[in-house]
């Protein structure tokens, strides 16, 4: 049994190469109580993470091929 909804979009895969002159990846990870998993809060313009195409509101499944899915938010922040 899956915590992923059955309306769900398909998974995509981005990545995400972090820049020399841009600090960090340009996107905020976000929790929330009601729902389980990892989500992108906001998505810095100009951004590694907008140049990947990840948009607010995408969750994050896998992080390096390691899935987080369970994972809990101080957890994924560490394995980034």
């Amino acid at each position: 049994m899956s915590d992923i909804p059955d309306d769900a979009p398909a998974p995509r895969l981005s990545i995400i190469v972090q820049w020399p002159e841009f600090d960090g990846y340009g996107f905020n990870l976000h929790a929330e109580k009601t729902k389980p998993g990892q989500y992108i809060g906001q998505v810095d313009p100009n951004s590694p993470a907008e140049v990947a195409g990840l948009v607010e509101g995408d969750r994050i499944i896998e992080v390096n091929g390691v899935n987080i899915a369970n994972e809990n938010h101080k957890q994924v922040k560490s394995s980034n």
